[in-house]
C-alpha cells in the first residue's frame, strides 16, 4: 500500500515520473504476495494487501494518464513547443519561409506539426512559436505549390534571434534543428 501511495505522488513529478511505474510494480507484487500469504489461519492483513494492489494499479494508470495527457493535470512537458507562442516561455522560435511562387509549409516538432500556406510573394512567411526548456527537435518543410514551375524556396529556423538551421531548394526546402 505504501509503494502504491508513493507511486501516485511520484507520478506528478515531470522528470522523475517514470519511478511511479517502478514503485507501482513493487507495490503490486508485494500486495499480491500479501493476499496470497493471508490465507485464513496463516496471516492477517488480507484487506490491507488488497487495498495495496488496488492503489498500485491506480497509481500506474494515473502515471499513464499523466504521460498521455499532461495538460489535463496541469503539467507541461519541458520540451513542448507552443504554437502560437506563450509569453512566459523562455525561448522564442521563428520559422521563416520565402518563396516567390508560394509554398505549402509544415512546421513544429517531429511529433506535432502545423500546416499553412506561404502566399506567392517576395515577402517572408513567419510561423511563430515558443518553448520553455527541454530539447525539442524543430522541423520546417516548405514545398512548392506548383510543381511545374521552378521556384526557389528558402527556409530558416530562428531561436532567440539566432539562425540555427537554414536550407534552400527549387521544389522543397527542409530545415531541422535540435535545440537545448
Amino acid at each position: 500500500m505504501i509503494c502504491g501511495l508513493a507511486a501516485a505522488g511520484v507520478a506528478f513529478l515531470p522528470e522523475q515520473g517514470y519511478f511511479a511505474l517502478l514503485l507501482a510494480g513493487i507495490g503490486l507484487v508485494a500486495g499480491v504476495a500479501g493476499v496470497v500469504l493471508a490465507v485464513p489461519g496463516r496471516m492477517r492483513g488480507r484487506g490491507i494487501a488488497s487495498i495495496g494492489v488496488v492503489i498500485s494499479v491506480l497509481a500506474a494508470l494515473l502515471y499513464g494518464a499523466i504521460l498521455l495527457y499532461p495538460s489535463t493535470f496541469g503539467i507541461s512537458q519541458s520540451s513542448q513547443l507552443h504554437i502560437p507562442p506563450v509569453t512566459k516561455d523562455a525561448h522564442a522560435v521563428d520559422f521563416v519561409v520565402s518563396s516567390a511562387g508560394g509554398a505549402i509549409v509544415r512546421y513544429g516538432t517531429l511529433d506535432a506539426q502545423r500546416t499553412d500556406t506561404a502566399p506567392a510573394s517576395t515577402d517572408q512567411w513567419h510561423g511563430r512559436a515558443s518553448y520553455d526548456g527541454g530539447k525539442p527537435t524543430l522541423t520546417l518543410t516548405a514545398n512548392t505549390t506548383n510543381a511545374g514551375v521552378t521556384n526557389e524556396i528558402r527556409c530558416a529556423i530562428v531561436v532567440d534571434g539566432k539562425t540555427i538551421a537554414q536550407n534552400s531548394g527549387t521544389t522543397i526546402a527542409l530545415c531541422t534543428a535540435n535545440v537545448g
